[in-house]
């Protein structure tokens, strides 16, 4: 006889879960973000201001929680220390090149 299986105790992710789009409220802002990707080669962080109104719009429409922007790292300023880099350096950068630190060849 085969022993019953263990119970999991799954965890939810800390922001929860949150619906999708069924309805397209917010599909304008998801291909204007898409379409922003693909012109920029993939840099995100030169679509921030898109990907901030698409968030906005979740939040508005009642997909996702409302919760500061701030919260989100979309603060008025660049708080978190980090540089930015334009599209141009990085595709002069090791990383672009498929460097990954800590791994040697």
């Amino acid at each position: 006889m085969a022993s019953p299986a263990r119970s999991l105790n799954p965890t939810p992710p800390l922001k929860g879960s949150f619906p999708l789009d069924h309805f397209g409220e917010c599909k304008s802002f998801r291909v204007d973000y898409l379409k922003c990707l693909k012109e920029k080669d993939g840099a995100h962080y030169e679509c921030r201001d898109v990907a901030q109104r698409y968030l906005q719009c979740r939040m508005d429409a009642g997909l996702m929680e409302k919760e500061e922007m701030s919260k989100l790292g979309y603060g008025k300023s660049n708080s978190n220390g980090r540089r930015r880099i334009s599209q141009e350096s990085y595709k002069k950068s090791k990383e672009s090149k498929g460097f990954i630190a800590g791994l040697s060849k």
